[in-house]
Parts: structure tokens; sequence; C-alpha cells
């Protein structure tokens, strides 16, 4: 990808990429059969507990934001 490109990596950039993952992750989602979408929260819930233990709480931030658009996609 050419320099003219690639967006700024600075807030506003991150959070349109937080909120664009959110949205695949809650379209996903409502492509899966009712039983898989729960699992597909619950092992995000999962990856999020494993990173706060591991001390990674950007990382364990962005899990938990899927996990809410995992969520608000099964309701």
């Amino acid at each position: 990808m050419s320099e003219q490109n690639s967006i700024p990596l600075n807030a506003d950039s991150l959070n349109a990429i937080v909120n664009a993952l959110g949205a695949l992750v809650f379209a996903t989602v409502r492509q899966l059969p009712a039983d898989r979408q729960e699992a597909f929260a619950i092992d995000l819930a999962r990856l999020a507990r494993n990173e706060e233990r591991q001390g990674n709480l950007m990382t364990e931030t962005l899990l938990l934001d899927m996990h809410r658009a995992a969520r608000a996609a099964t309701n």
C-alpha cells in the first residue's frame, strides 16, 4: 500500500478501525446459527480474560469491544 492510500495513525483512525472491526464481528455473528452465535461471543470473552491475566490491557479492551458487538448481534 502506498503512503498516499494509507490512513494516518491517530485517535480518529484508531477509533474507525475499532468501529469497523466491531461491524465485521456484528455482521459475522448474524450469519451464524443461534447456537454458534453464543459460542462466538463466549470465545471473545475468554480471549479478553486471557489478555487481562497477561497484562495486555489494550488487547483486552479491543476484545471486550468485539464481545459487545457479538452480543449486540444476537439480540
